[in-house]
């Protein structure tokens, strides 16, 4: 079977498809992670219950395995198991599932490795605008991937949808690269994307997909420090957009908590997790950025975020 290196979320990765929205890398590149297939007679039993998710399409069910992994199952039809190691992924499934596999894996998959290896990891889309990079954080239909999108169209960068992964660097953070991929629904593509260029799907989301990676030096340029943490929140119809002063720390931080990824597992939150995210809100400004769901509001979005 044929091998791919690639990296997201500064690991480099070696999978026996291609990731969706990761950049390849040259063959020679030793492997952080490495993401191998078996088939469904493969099915690894878990030694210890963990707390469920229902985020996502079916419940998974999250267990440790008896020599320290851990593995996620969604209805007996998809299987992922992280070796104690945390350098291994093993995808169990039938062939005919193999098609979900690459979108599950730069989500969920990925989002509990970098949880099990240490990574501050929060659900939201990263873009860099005229030289600051921000974070759009806020619940599943909160608009951040939508907005993300009305960004780069404007010239802003794509740092990562979906997944920001973040690392201390002195006293501030980074944001790791993570997918070039942002995940629109019909309706956000038609009306965002210019005409002419084609998107993949991800069936498992049910989303398609646009690749903003653009050339290759932007694509290995240094990871950015994160600036600002913008939570969307909905407002009334006639309401204009606002963004609110910098909340304080003790107001940011149950919201960072609400944010926080792997979604659905806050039991795995952990104290010294939770210190983690505490840092983040007493080191990066939140704002509370308010608008109507109306795709007229866009452009007045993106003026509010400094570009546009």
């Amino acid at each position: 079977m044929t091998t791919y290196r690639s990296t997201l979320y500064g690991l480099t990765i070696e999978s026996p498809f291609p990731l969706p929205g990761a950049f390849p890398l040259a063959d020679g590149t030793a492997a952080d992670v490495t993401i191998t297939w078996e088939a469904e007679t493969a099915w690894r039993t878990a030694a210890r219950a963990l707390p469920a998710s229902s985020d996502g399409p079916g419940s998974a069910l999250l267990g440790e395995t008896e020599d320290g992994g851990l593995c996620i199952e969604w209805r007996r039809e998809l299987q992922l198991v992280i070796a104690p190691s945390n350098d291994h992924m093993t995808v169990i499934c039938t062939a005919a599932k193999l098609e979900f596999v690459p979108t599950v894996l730069v989500g969920i998959g990925l989002g509990l490795l970098l949880h099990r290896r240490g990574i501050t990891c929060l659900h939201g889309s990263v873009v860099s605008v005229h030289g600051r990079t921000i974070a759009l954080l806020g619940d599943s239909g909160a608009g951040k991937s939508t907005t993300a999108a009305a960004l780069v169209a404007q010239g802003g960068i794509l740092v990562s949808d979906d997944i920001a992964a973040l690392r201390a660097n002195g006293d501030r953070f980074i944001v790791a690269r993570g997918c070039a991929n942002v995940r629109l629904d019909p309706e956000a593509s038609a009306r965002i994307v210019r005409t002419g260029q084609r998107l993949a799907t991800a069936p498992w989301v049910d989303k398609l997909l646009w690749d903003v990676s653009g050339d290759s030096a932007a694509s290995l340029r240094p990871d950015p420090h994160l600036d600002g943490l913008y939570l969307l929140k909905q407002a009334r119809d006639g309401d204009a957009v606002t963004i609110s002063p910098p909340l304080p720390a003790a107001q940011a931080l149950p919201k960072l908590v609400d944010c926080w990824y792997p979604q659905g597992f806050i039991r795995l939150l952990t104290q010294a997790r939770f210190d983690g995210l505490r840092t983040i809100a007493e080191r990066v400004p939140m704002f509370e950025l308010s608008f109507p769901r109306r795709w007229d509001i866009l452009p007045q979005i993106t003026v509010a975020l400094g570009i546009g």
